[in-house]
């Protein structure tokens, strides 16, 4: 019975140990404007850190999760306010990467990540004004 018992606690051991380097999962990716500009929000399972760079010629904010996957048929949003298109990547095995294409040189507020459990959201903010809304005015004739 030693030895079975000392089995099991090199098998919890060694799934703890797995579980310690699996840093998260990107479930959603989703882009909404307000009238302080443009938020995207990175939903993730389990606790992921992250990098950003932001680059110009065309202008982008990439976000790499290292140590990081996707579901499988992660859902990319239409683009809106700034962001005129998000796409995805792998730059090197294990890391999984957000782009998100720019229409102007804008620098985003410094990114969140926020925590609830084992779900985390990385949120990210462009200001800017919210798109001017058309009135039509009747013309009197």
């Amino acid at each position: 019975m030693g030895k079975s018992l000392t089995a099991i606690v090199a098998a919890v051991g060694l799934c703890l140990a797995s579980a310690a380097a699996w840093a998260g999962e990107v479930r959603q990716v989703a882009l909404q404007t307000g009238a302080t500009g443009t938020r995207a929000e990175i939903a993730l399972a389990g606790s992921g850190g992250y990098k950003t760079l932001s680059l110009s010629g065309p202008n982008r904010l990439v976000v790499d999760f290292p140590d990081s996957s996707a579901i499988r048929n992660l859902k990319l949003p239409s683009p809106t306010g700034v962001v005129t298109a998000v796409r995805t990547g792998q730059p090197v095995p294990g890391t999984f990467r957000v782009v998100f294409d720019l229409a102007e040189s804008v620098a985003p507020f410094k990114p969140q990540m926020l925590k609830q459990g084992e779900e985390s959201r990385l949120v990210i903010e462009w200001p800017g004004d919210a798109p001017a809304s058309v009135a039509t005015v009747p013309t009197a004739k």
